[in-house]
């Protein structure tokens, strides 16, 4: 009789435990799900203001820091989708960037990175692209533009649609191309 009570006992505290990290993995599920949703209608009310004011995108234009401030956004934005790159995140953000431009398949629309960057980096791209234009790839080109604006590998992956083992690949090809040393950080060789 002991020994059935312990043994009771045990699948009774085992079966405690299974439910209890079952609940735990739904609790964590389900909030996971509205941190996605009210990211999702963050992006979307974005979306909507975006849309329902053009008449005021071109007075803001004249004032250089609500014009740093938005695209300081629009980098947050993309930061945000490539920090959690679900389905919905990424559909998202392919309307956000369909808005103003064409995004051929991409993610994002690169001809308005390349020139947020410009204007956020004191014409970094511009000075990139007129030195190194015919040695870098468009790629290599888009991979060191999200360095500079502080991108992670994993992050840049997702916006450039490429495996980070790709990423990393690239990055060697461009430390080669140019003249990079092994120690040093590509965009401060860069910027200096």
């Amino acid at each position: 009789i002991e020994h059935k009570t312990v043994i009771i006992l045990i699948i009774s505290l085992v079966t405690l435990l299974v439910l209890a990290g079952a609940l735990w993995i739904i609790i964590i599920r389900r909030q996971r799900e509205r941190e996605n949703e009210e990211r999702i209608e963050a992006l979307q009310k974005m979306v909507d203001e975006y849309r329902s004011a053009p008449a005021t995108r071109e007075s803001e234009i004249a004032d250089s820091s609500a014009l740093r401030s938005a695209m300081l956004k629009q980098l947050g934005i993309i930061k945000m989708v490539a920090k959690t790159p679900t389905e919905q995140n990424r559909e998202m953000l392919r309307k956000i960037s369909s808005i103003d431009g064409k995004i051929d398949g991409e993610l994002v629309d690169w001809g308005n990175v390349f020139g947020m960057i410009d204007n956020l980096y004191s014409g970094f791209y511009g000075k990139l692209h007129g030195k190194y234009g015919d040695i870098l790839s468009p790629k290599e080109e888009q991979i060191i533009v999200l360095m500079v604006a502080g991108f992670s590998t994993k992050e840049i992956s997702v916006i450039t649609g490429q495996t980070t083992s790709t990423v990393y690949v690239r990055k060697s090809s461009i430390r080669k191309k140019l003249g990079v040393p092994e120690k040093e950080d590509i965009v401060r060789f860069l910027q200096s």
